[in-house]
């Protein structure tokens, strides 16, 4: 069993080491929108996924927050390390953009044409096929569709519906860089006069009822923004924020009672940026061990939704739970394929291709040989 230590430590004091559950909580985070999309793809109706009678979000909806407020805090501890645009650019694309490519042309080129209503002939010189690969992989449209593809599953036409968050994603990556490259990370009192600049009009704004019916840009952004930004913070001023399990239970309760009033999405994000903290790196004990197999979150997040409706076309009758069950133990070993040879791998080209691109820099600008 695992155990919980008793003495209060500070997220400063644990987030540099290694030794934490942080692959399990993306995992788990991971494996709740495979959950949650089980529901959606077999019903076709957004209000039977889990949670969202408690909530009013699904348990899905609640995993991404958690990949957002992860990501705020690790992607801003790799700006610090590097301080670099070029390096901290390198090494998030390597993150998203190999595995994402591999994911795409795989999908749309070999797991889906035999599944086409249309000929081989016509769904391999469709501009849509090759459209959706390029504006999928690029993340320009990651909401796209394939000719002849999943028209009569519950939820109809479309082929990977997680892909959409990755969009946003990159867009925090991209105003983490302006605070960096501004100095407004580096200075405390700045960064909390940011914080409130931006913080508090996106605060007010989700203090709106948030519906799958708004589905907008807007919406999208003030949620991962808030997310990422509490992530961001919580880097910053790590050395004072103690983890405990009685903070847990502190802001759980919180949340419990706002359920009724307007601040709910509020009190819930930060619910689920200090529990997400908590689970991260107090719980020890042999769930350590899985630290140690391998990241294999973002495989599961990008493959799974192809292959639930695969599943759900192909195997008529299936229930939500069974549709998890299938979806972990064929995606699964997708994941593993592709952290090991995929993700893993290209991770570790960050400086090779920081480097290239200094020296290719340096080439095209006369008198620098050394800088971009």
């Amino acid at each position: 069993m695992a155990r919980l230590r008793t003495k209060t430590v500070f997220l400063g004091d644990v987030a540099q080491s290694r030794d934490n559950n942080l692959n399990l909580l993306r995992f788990l985070a991971a494996a709740a929108v495979a959950l949650s999309h089980s529901f959606l793809l077999v019903t076709g109706d957004p209000e039977s996924r889990p949670l969202m009678k408690a909530t009013g979000f699904s348990i899905g909806y609640h995993a991404v927050d958690i990949f957002f407020v992860i990501s705020g805090f690790l992607v801003t501890q790799s700006w610090m390390r590097r301080n670099s645009l070029l390096d901290f650019t390198v090494a998030r694309a390597l993150r998203i953009y190999p595995a994402l490519a591999v994911c795409v042309v795989l999908t749309a080129l070999v797991l889906l044409p035999p599944l086409s209503k249309m000929s081989a002939a016509d769904y391999f010189s469709s501009f849509e096929t090759f459209s959706y690969v390029i504006m999928t992989a690029s993340l320009t449209s990651p909401d796209g569709t394939l000719p002849g593809i999943f028209l009569t599953t519950p939820v109809a036409n479309e082929v990977n519906g997680s892909l959409w968050t990755l969009r946003y994603e990159v867009l925090c990556y991209a105003a983490l860089a302006l605070l960096g490259m501004s100095g407004i990370l580096a200075r405390r009192k700045w960064l909390i006069r940011t914080a409130f600049v931006i913080g508090l009009p996106l605060a007010a704004l989700s203090l709106f009822p948030i519906a799958y019916a708004d589905d907008t840009i807007l919406v999208h952004f003030v949620r991962f923004g808030l997310c990422f930004g509490l992530g961001v913070l919580a880097h910053e001023y790590r050395a004072q924020i103690p983890l405990h399990w009685a903070g847990v239970v502190f802001l759980f309760l919180l949340t419990v009672a706002m359920r009724p009033y307007a601040v709910f999405p509020l009190s819930f994000y930060l619910l689920t940026a200090y529990s997400a903290f908590w689970l991260a790196y107090i719980p020890g004990g042999r769930i350590r061990r899985f630290n140690n197999a391998g990241d294999y979150s973002y495989g599961l997040y990008i493959y799974a939704y192809p292959l639930q409706q695969v599943l759900v076309l192909t195997i008529p009758g299936l229930m939500p739970l069974q549709l998890f069950a299938v979806t972990v133990a064929t995606t699964l070993p997708a994941a593993i394929l592709s952290w090991y040879f995929i993700e893993k791998p290209a991770l570790a080209k960050k400086e090779n291709v920081s480097a290239w691109l200094k020296r290719f820099g340096g080439q095209l600008v006369p008198g620098n040989r050394t800088h971009l």
